[in-house]
Order: C-alpha cells, then structure tokens, then sequence
C-alpha cells in the first residue's frame, strides 16, 4: 500500500512539474510569437496606470533595472543638474537650452518641448520613449506592465538629431556607414526586464547601452603629418574616422589642444605653439579633410613633438590621446 502510495505520489508530481514546463512553453509561445492571443480583460488587469502618466526615472528601474543602472551614468542623467550646465545656462534661465535638457517628448527630426515635471531627471526615460499613451521602442513586444509601440527610428541617428541638430548635419557629410547609435549605445544579447518571472518569460535580444559612452579616441584616428621648411613648417590634421566633426557639440564647449614644442640638437625647447580645435570656435576637425596649420620657426628648431589633448565638455582636465615627434629632414 504504501509503495503503490509512493508511486502514484511520484508520477503526480512529474505530471506536475512536466506540467509547469508546458506552461511555461506555451506562456513563452505566446508572450513572444501571439500576444494578441491574449485577452484585453487580462490585460488590463496587469496593466499599472501610473507608468503612462509620465512616471520618474525611478519608477522604470522596478523591471528595467540594468538598464536604469546605465542610465544613471550618463550625461543625459545629469542634463539639468550638471554643475557645468547650470553654469552655463544662467542657473536654468536660458530658454534655448531647455527643450533638450528636460524634453518632454522627443520625435525624429523635430525639436522637443521643454517639461514642466521631473525635470531633475534630465533626458530620461519618457523623453525618449513615451508618446500618446505607450512606451516607444525599437522592439515589437508584449508588456503586461504597460502598452508598447515598436518604432523604427530609435536606431537611426535621425532620432538623435531632434536635439544634436549639428552633429547630426556633420554626420550627413559622411559616408554614413555607422549610425548615432552603433558608436554610442552599443548594443550586446541581454534582458531588457530583470523582474522575475518576465526577465526569463521574454526572450534575449539586443539591448541598447543606455549610458550612453562618449567613444574613446584612438591614435589612428587622426592622421598628423608635419613638414619642416627652413624657417616655416606645417602641421596636417585629418580625421579619418570619426563621422562626424571633431569635437562636436551643438552648445557645449568640448576642446581638442594642439601643443607644438620646437626643439633644438641639443633637446632645448627653442618656441612652442598652440592650436585650439573647437566647435565653439568654428575650427573643429572636419571627416576626412585635412586642416594646415602654417607657423614660422627658428632655424635651429630640428625636432618638434606635437601633443594632441582632449578635454569634454563637462570636465576641466585634458587627456593626451595622440603624440608625435618629427625631425627636420625625415618624412613626416
């Protein structure tokens, strides 16, 4: 009796658990391939009205919580708070700067409004992705938490241009080849929800990175040629692969130094120039059209080392990314 009991227990609970995989099977099936199978009474009853009203930041890391995480390490985070910002915007008085520090909603290729709410949040979440009662996105799916929309645009740079109107100009003149978003939000397999049990209901797919990286500057970016002429010389910058100019910035003041120190045979500095490459300033590194630079030198001047230095917009320090030394007589 009490191994007949025995069996029949173990079989129901393979039943069981054999069971809960169906279901689970099918409840991927269907989240995944035919949310419309699903019916809008239920629907409704796992919708949570508060996150179409224009939530906080905050409110979005409750299931998106990775990428809420890198989010928070963005400038687009600190768009309204940044003490350069604030600096340069009178203390938030400029009105030309606000549609794209707090955006109410941005469209392709159409400034934004400025909000009146949650403004600390700067560029966040529904600046981007929320419009006429859903979140917006680059995928068609399902979310029981709130309606979505699958939106072409959020991988073309257009999307970008609604507020980086110059950048996005420069970037025209260029072949194109990469997008706004292939250089800075990289994308890699993930989870776009990290609420059990939707994080492992929905499948894996590419998710966008959302804090939004500057891009590093690699030395074979910028070609630097230099050509020394008795008492004249040139330096030659081109940048090869950076699509758009170099810096670039519709207000800010990004800055690319050029730091020229002639020397003599014996090592000794004999002058030394500077060059400012900015946007600000109208003399920033075109796509691949090269920039002379023309100076008078001294005739003993046999060696120059050029240091190119970069400094962002939002920092006061400056980081070597390229130097070189030429002599007088070797081609440069």
């Amino acid at each position: 009796m009490d191994i007949k009991f025995l069996k029949s227990k173990k079989i129901l609970l393979s039943l069981a658990v054999l069971g809960g995989f169906v279901a689970c099977g099918i409840s991927y099936f269907i989240l995944n391939y035919h949310y419309n199978w699903i019916p809008s009474q239920l629907v409704e009853l796992a919708r949570k009205p508060e996150l179409v009203k224009k939530p906080p930041a905050k409110a979005c890391s409750e299931c998106h919580a990775d990428i809420f995480s890198s989010w928070e390490k963005s400038r687009h985070s600190k768009a309204w708070v940044s003490e350069f910002y604030v600096e340069d915007s009178e203390n938030h008085s400029k009105e030309k700067c606000l549609p794209c520090h707090i955006p109410q909603t941005v469209n392709p290729g159409t400034k934004p409004d400025p909000r009146l709410d949650n403004r600390d949040d700067g560029v966040y979440c529904v600046s981007c992705h929320f419009k006429d009662g859903a979140m917006r996105g680059p995928y068609d799916l399902f979310s029981p938490s709130h309606p979505t929309r699958e939106v072409g645009e959020f991988r073309k740079s257009v999307f970008c241009g609604s507020c980086h109107e110059k950048t996005f100009k420069e970037w025209e003149t260029t072949d194109r080849a990469r997008s706004c978003q292939s250089c800075h939000m990289p994308r890699q397999m993930g989870r776009l929800t990290q609420k059990f049990p939707l994080s492992f209901m929905h499948q894996k797919r590419q998710v966008a990175d959302h804090s939004f990286p500057h891009g590093a500057i690699e030395p074979n970016d910028i070609l630097m040629e230099f050509e020394f002429q008795d008492k004249r010389a040139t330096l030659s910058l081109t940048n090869l692969k950076v699509p758009h100019n170099f810096p670039t910035a519709d207000n800010g003041n990004p800055r690319l130094y050029a730091y020229l120190s002639f020397l003599d045979t014996k090592g000794e500095e004999v002058s030394s120039e500077k060059e400012i490459i900015a946007p600000q300033k109208e003399t920033a590194l075109p796509w691949q059209k090269a920039v002379v630079y023309n100076y008078r030198i001294a005739s003993q001047a046999s060696k120059v080392r050029v240091s190119l230095q970069y400094k962002p917009a939002w920092s006061k320090e400056k980081t070597e990314v390229i130097v070189r030394e030429f002599t007088r007589g070797e081609a440069g």
